[in-house]
């Protein structure tokens, strides 16, 4: 896309997530072009891994407060290859373990390469999601869940599904979404 396509397109957005498996300059591209801040999680491919991106907040397995959000985020997906970025349900219960903290607080959104299991996800043993998500999805209520790593035919489509008060959404490709603070 022209560089003043997507900066009028994008002007209202307050930042940028992604939620993984996106090339390293890819997000420089976007970072650069809309002058915004990035959020995101690693997927289980990192592209253009040699590309540092010092700009970004990575926040894999970390909670941070950002524009009056409480944003959790959780990278990778389940073990299926034994390389980095992968993890089993117990690695990712500790992951969440650690924030529990902070979810007790509340949360309004949660970024993840993952989707949580029975939602979106696929029963492949590459994309299957985590149990442990629908846990914090019943327990903690974030307004909006972010995930990835389920491919869909095209990048227009999208992926919603509403479980109790959070949505969780497929962002195979982009998606502008407005939370309350």
């Amino acid at each position: 896309m022209e560089p003043d396509f997507l900066k009028q397109r994008f002007k209202s957005v307050d930042f940028i997530m992604s939620a993984g498996d996106v090339s390293n300059r890819y997000l420089d591209y976007l970072v650069s072009v809309l002058d915004k801040d990035i959020i995101c999680v690693n997927g289980n491919h990192i592209y253009h891994k040699d590309f540092p991106i010092t700009f970004a907040k990575v926040i894999d397995g970390k909670f941070i407060k950002y524009k009056g959000l409480r944003i959790l985020g959780l990278d990778g997906c389940k073990v299926y290859s034994f390389k980095e970025h992968q993890y089993t349900e117990n690695q990712m219960k500790i992951k969440i373990f650690k924030n529990i903290f902070h979810l007790l607080k509340g949360v309004d959104i949660v970024l993840s390469h993952a989707s949580p299991e029975g939602i979106h996800d696929v029963d492949d043993g590459v994309h299957n999601g985590f149990k442990i998500f629908n846990k914090v999805i019943k327990y903690f209520k974030p307004k909006l869940w972010i995930h990835g790593h389920i491919h869909l035919p095209n990048f227009m489509e999208h992926q919603d599904t509403q479980v109790e008060s959070t949505t969780v959404s497929n962002t195979f490709g982009y998606r502008i979404f407005f939370v309350e603070k």
